[in-house]
């Protein structure tokens, strides 16, 4: 490998660049959620439809993945991170003209392109730089990206929607786009040998056709209010064609996404750890400023600003959480993370319209120091339990399964509030008293799928020995 010849100082400052472009693109996973309520206003849509701009672009995001691993093998990294920036900034132009709520959802899509294919990159090249006893700390460092972008997008969007509006969401990431292609033209090296492999399109097509379909089965019943025929038969039909895909991928010479890492016990648990922490981080941070706005009226910068402690305490964890895997393993961490997040998330079930800033603020805050201890940490396990030789199919599944998680699991929580509301509308509630039950419905979700991580977090007890070791 050609990372072998290149300088430390060099490393370090490619990993720089890296990290600035992969959190540049991870923090518009969450930069619209606050932005929500005035998007509705100005194409007059419902919040069922709003949240399109969120799922979809989690939904492309998580395909990307799978496709990343493929490009990492077939094209060099310099190469690579040109295009995807390249990309990320025509989404943000499109975007920022967009006078169309769908066109809007497009500007997501392009830049959902990007950001699925630059993060997991920055893993993989993380993972050759560095040997296995300092993956730890370093992967705690992508953390901070992974977990710190998404956290800070609601504050930063907030702060940008009451001074600015919506559309300059967008506006910003072009300047700022611009000079990380600049940046990365300079200073990124070719740190891997390429080679001619070939992308399996069946694989893709049924991979966008199934989630898709899910996605617009769940996202229908949110948009109904109620499950009806046509959205039983998206989910069928979805349902199916994963079903294809995955049949696809243990059976082709040249699958997406390697399944066979799967067989890894300790892979899989972990997988769907951190998938569950995704989950908990990505709904929560979409619904927090739509309960904030439309029940306590609220602006969405006092919104942005209620989450910003949240924001910052997930930024200074995340290296921080990393030392403590390396140290301590994974098993302590997650029961405590779990812990932590259900502590966070008990009081969030009684919110209304009428409670303390400070207890809204302190609840989120301490949700995601439960996140910080569990997504990361939980990631690096599995990587981990793998050969060295499958950790890049590994990084791809894992990363993969965490994003589409997150789409599907945000969409969940979605038309679980559209389900809740309508319910209690029909049973006399006002208004506010329906939105009221419908999101305290929905952080009801959130606290089982906690209690369902602490759970699982126990069967990571008698493979302890395997965190830090790597099997060759």
């Amino acid at each position: 490998m050609k990372n072998n010849n290149l300088k430390s100082y060099r490393r370090t400052l490619m990993m720089f660049v890296l990290l600035l472009g992969a959190f540049l693109t991870l923090l518009t996973e969450t930069l619209i959620n606050n932005a929500l309520p005035s998007i509705m206003k100005a194409f007059d849509i419902s919040q069922a439809t709003a949240q399109w701009l969120s799922t979809a672009y989690l939904l492309v995001a998580g395909l990307m993945v799978p496709i990343s691993a493929w490009v990492f093998k077939r094209y060099s990294v310099r190469s690579t991170v040109l295009v995807m920036l390249s990309i990320f900034l025509l989404g943000s132009i499109i975007g920022y003209v967009a006078n169309d709520f769908w066109w809007l959802v497009v500007a997501r899509i392009v830049q959902a392109v990007a950001a699925g294919s630059l993060m997991p990159l920055v893993q993989n090249v993380t993972l050759l730089l560095y040997p296995a006893e300092k993956r730890g700390a370093a992967l705690g460092m992508t953390g901070i990206v992974v977990s710190f972008g998404p956290a800070l997008g609601p504050t930063l969007s907030g702060w940008i929607v009451d001074n600015a509006g919506w559309r300059d969401l967008f506006g910003i990431l072009i300047p700022l786009t611009v000079a990380l292609v600049i940046a990365s033209f300079f200073f990124v090296k070719d740190v891997t040998q390429t080679s001619q492999t070939q992308l399996d399109a069946r694989s893709l097509i049924y991979s966008t056709l199934g989630f898709g379909t899910l996605l617009y089965g769940l996202s229908d019943i949110g948009n109904a209010g109620k499950i009806t025929v046509t959205t039983l038969l998206a989910l069928l039909v979805g349902v199916v064609i994963v079903a294809m895909f995955v049949y696809r991928q243990l059976h082709t010479d040249n699958p997406l996404i390697e399944l066979r890492v799967f067989s890894s016990h300790r892979f899989s648990l972990t997988t769907i750890l951190s998938s569950i922490s995704n989950i908990a981080l990505l709904s929560v941070e979409l619904v927090m400023p739509l309960y904030l706005q439309n029940v306590r009226g609220d602006s969405a910068l006092i919104s942005g600003l209620i989450m910003l402690p949240g924001a910052l305490l997930m930024g200074v964890l995340s290296p921080i959480t990393g030392r403590l895997y390396d140290r301590f393993g994974i098993y302590h961490l997650s029961l405590v993370g779990y812990s932590i997040l259900i502590l966070g998330t008990i009081p969030m079930m009684f919110f209304t319209h009428a409670t303390a800033l400070w207890l809204v603020m302190v609840a989120y805050a301490i949700r995601v120091v439960g996140i910080a201890f569990v997504m990361m940490p939980t990631f690096t396990a599995g990587i981990n339990a793998l050969p060295d030789k499958l950790s890049v199919y590994g990084n791809a599944a894992g990363s993969t399964v965490r994003q589409i998680a997150g789409s599907l699991g945000t969409a969940v929580v979605m038309l679980t509030i559209s389900l809740a509301t309508s319910v209690s509308t029909g049973h006399g509630a006002n208004h506010l008293a329906a939105l009221t039950n419908g999101y305290q419905a929905a952080f009801v979700i959130s606290l089982i799928m906690a209690v369902i991580g602490l759970v699982l977090s126990f069967g990571l007890y008698q493979r302890k020995a395997v965190v830090t070791s790597k099997k060759n």
